[in-house]
């Protein structure tokens, strides 16, 4: 692995410790949040807001179809898919939540967020 793939991952782990942490003193503001869109804000450190960060080398969620969705979920939660960290994420999530993700991705516009 190269410096700059390891640095690149060292950021996102970051991002994502971090986001964790917000997540935590947050509680009272993600109640008046839907419960997809809430879970979906994990997704933010590599896949942008609400899935819609298309300048990046991870793939977009935005506009992703339900069952693509899913589908890449469970391949990466069983070990099918390979992935350097999406099937340690993928696991954190039930299939409840993998369906909320799914349906509340798909509503998002395709585009680039601003």
């Amino acid at each position: 692995m190269n410096r700059q793939v390891k640095r690149l991952l060292q950021d996102r782990f970051t991002v994502i410790g971090l986001l964790v942490l917000m997540s935590v003193g947050t509680v009272a503001q993600a109640e008046n949040l839907p419960r997809a869109q809430l879970l979906a804000q994990n997704c933010a450190a590599c896949h942008g807001v609400n899935g819609r960060e298309f300048k990046e080398s991870m793939p977009p969620l935005a506009g992703m179809k339900t069952e693509q969705f899913i589908e890449a979920m469970n391949s990466f939660k069983d070990g099918t898919r390979p992935a350097i960290i999406m099937d340690r994420v993928a696991r954190g999530y039930s299939q409840d939540e993998i369906k909320a993700m799914a349906q509340f991705f798909a509503t998002q516009p395709a585009t680039q967020y601003r």
